[in-house]
Parts: structure tokens; C-alpha cells; sequence
């Protein structure tokens, strides 16, 4: 469940991003909420799910050939890979 919703989020916003920056502010949002919902979880559930969401998120990072989208995704692919 957590997995769809933020992957969508992310890929979402991605795919709308566009030079003015303006996705920056919405990708602090999505990942802080990411961040408090995985406070509820067991540890060995937070660290599986950031590794699920790394690896589809490091897959769509060649995807895209516009910057703007893959700094989109590439911020949140650090967020995921930090412990």
C-alpha cells in the first residue's frame, strides 16, 4: 500500500517537473510524509520498502532523458538508499 502511494507520488511528480523548480517543495512533502508514515512500521518493513522503492526508482532514473526528471527522482532515490 505504502509502496503504490508513494511511488506514484514521486513518478507523478516526475513526470510534471519541469525547469522552474517549483517540484522541489513538493518533493520535501512527499518524502517527509513517506518519512512519518514509516515511523509506524516494523524496522526490517521500513528497510524493505526503501529498498523496493530504490530499485524501481534507480530503473525509471534512465527512463527519462530531461534533467528535471531525473533530479526528481534522483533525490528521492538518495532519500530511499539513506538509512
Amino acid at each position: 500500500m505504502l509502496y503504490g502511494r508513494y511511488h506514484g507520488r514521486i513518478l507523478g511528480l516526475a513526470i510534471r517537473s519541469g525547469a522552474d523548480g517549483s517540484w522541489k517543495a513538493k518533493l520535501r512533502e512527499i518524502l517527509a510524509e513517506f518519512d512519518n508514515d514509516c515511523r509506524d512500521l516494523p524496522r526490517s518493513s521500513d528497510r524493505l520498502l526503501r529498498r523496493e522503492l530504490a530499485i524501481q526508482i534507480e530503473q525509471e532514473v534512465l527512463r527519462f532523458a530531461d534533467a528535471n526528471k531525473q533530479a526528481v527522482l534522483s533525490i528521492a532515490l538518495k532519500h530511499f538508499d539513506s538509512p
